[in-house]
């Protein structure tokens, strides 16, 4: 029963995914766990986005130590269309481990093997004699495949990292970041053939078998193993600490954990020093099954501003809702009146007709103090054009208009001078006409003032 709910949870939550109309990058969070690793990154693989959840100096720059051989396997991948190909193990490729003390498969000069099982020895039993075959062959010569590796990881848009032999021993030139290692990995597990190899438990070769040095995935280690955990490649030196890169698959959420620089010590102080990589990798799986989940933040055609709408026949103002829902990674305790929505580009007002759907302003979705999301804010209903109001406020508009009112103010103060000087002439003719009247009383008497001049 218990499994039946976590298929139906698991095909649920893929659904909802798949047919979200846009998910948002998630809000990076501070595990509320114990961890002991210099860096790490944990990304959420549901969302095609990859959006982190949570992170710790993830531009540090790092040795990767074997972490290297996952560009090592993915450019062999990318450059090798038939895995059956073989190939001999050189005198070059053995001579170049002696006296490292790195890891092995005990391949001997003139092995022929597949360019599967070399890819299997180096992504499951981390085998550098393995990578070294693999670089060769795939690269023509060891420095031309190191120089491919470069190429590949720059192509992914890492910026800090720089490879000088494929199996990951130590070299003050070889180096990375956990954001970089997180973009490699995360095309590494898109590819179904690496995935297939980088999860095996246990392999086979010349009747030896090789396990997982992913000490998470074998029962055997109770320190470590961690039922939900999913490959995929370790590594450690003195240099680099323990590393590594595996993915964490429960009730349909799956993430993708980088754990880089990590010590070894007694952490819960039962006499035995643990290698806090694996320690911390669970405990990250741990904190986000038990801690994030997928919600919606926003939903399709949720209120969110208000904008007014100048010569509208039915209305004066339309509302503005979310174009598309919006789904992301939220803590389980989530509380959507947390969500802040930040209108931006709105004007103060639109003009009429407008179509239910215009896209009209933007906004921004806030979460956790992060803009998450940005969406579309379009207008809920039609509102259609008065022929009357964009007459009275073409006129308005006219009217307002600068010159318009200069040219107003022109002819009014003209009038005004016209009529000024119009009442000047009467008024002076009056007083002329005043004048000589009474310079003819004057003269000959009221009675006597011809009739032409009265």
């Amino acid at each position: 029963m218990k499994k039946s709910c976590g298929i139906i949870l698991s095909v649920f939550i893929i659904l909802s995914v798949l047919f979200a109309p846009f998910s948002a990058k998630a809000a990076v969070y501070t595990p509320d766990v114990e961890l002991y690793s210099e860096a790490y990154i944990l990304v959420n693989l549901d969302d095609e986005s990859n959006p982190i959840v949570a992170q710790k100096n993830p531009d540090k720059v790092m040795y990767p130590a074997s972490l290297t051989k996952i560009v090592t396997a993915m450019v062999t991948l990318n450059n090798v269309a038939d895995l059956s190909e073989t190939t001999t193990v050189s005198q070059s490729s053995h001579d170049v481990l002696l006296g490292t003390g790195a890891q092995i498969a005990g391949l001997k000069v003139g092995d022929v093997l597949t360019v599967e099982q070399l890819l299997y020895l180096t992504l499951v039993h981390s085998a550098c004699d393995a990578a070294e075959v693999l670089s060769e062959y795939v690269g023509g010569t060891r420095d031309n495949f190191v120089k491919m590796m470069n190429e590949y990881a720059s192509s992914l848009g890492c910026t800090s990292t720089n490879f000088v032999n494929p199996d990951g021993l130590h070299d003050d030139n070889e180096y990375t970041t956990a954001a970089d290692m997180t973009k490699i990995s995360l095309d590494a597990v898109k590819n179904d053939t690496f995935m297939k190899i980088a999860s095996t438990v246990q392999y086979e070769y010349n009747g030896m078998n090789y396990y997982h040095t992913n000490l998470m995935l074998r029962s055997n280690y109770k320190s470590y193993y961690y039922k939900y955990a999913v490959g995929i490649k370790t590594g450690s030196t003195s240099q680099a600490g323990y590393c590594v890169v595996t993915k964490g698959s429960k009730d349909g959420y799956n993430y993708l954990a980088v754990v880089m620089g990590a010590p070894v010590i007694d952490y819960n102080k039962d006499g035995y020093d643990e290698k806090c990589s694996f320690i911390d990798a669970a405990s990250l799986f741990k904190w986000a099954f038990n801690s994030l989940k997928f919600s919606t933040v926003v939903d399709e055609g949720e209120i969110i501003s208000e904008v007014a709408v100048e010569n509208g026949k039915n209305a004066d103002s339309v509302q503005l809702v979310a174009d598309k829902r919006i789904t992301t990674i939220v803590m389980s305790s989530f509380d959507k009146s947390t969500v802040i929505i930040e209108t931006k580009d709105k004007p103060e007002k639109i003009s009429a007709p407008v179509k239910k759907g215009d896209i009209v302003a933007k906004a921004n979705v806030i979460y956790g103090g992060e803009i998450i999301a940005e969406v579309d804010l379009a207008a809920a209903q039609d509102v259609e054009l008065s022929t009357f109001l964009t007459v009275i406020n073409a006129v308005k508009h006219f009217l307002s208009l600068t010159i318009v009112r200069i040219v107003i103010c022109a002819l009014v103060l003209f009038v005004i001078v016209y009529l000024v000087l119009v009442y000047n002439s009467v008024k002076k003719g009056k007083e002329k006409k005043k004048r000589r009247d009474n310079a003819y009383r004057e003269s000959y008497g009221e009675d006597d003032i011809p009739p032409e001049i009265r």
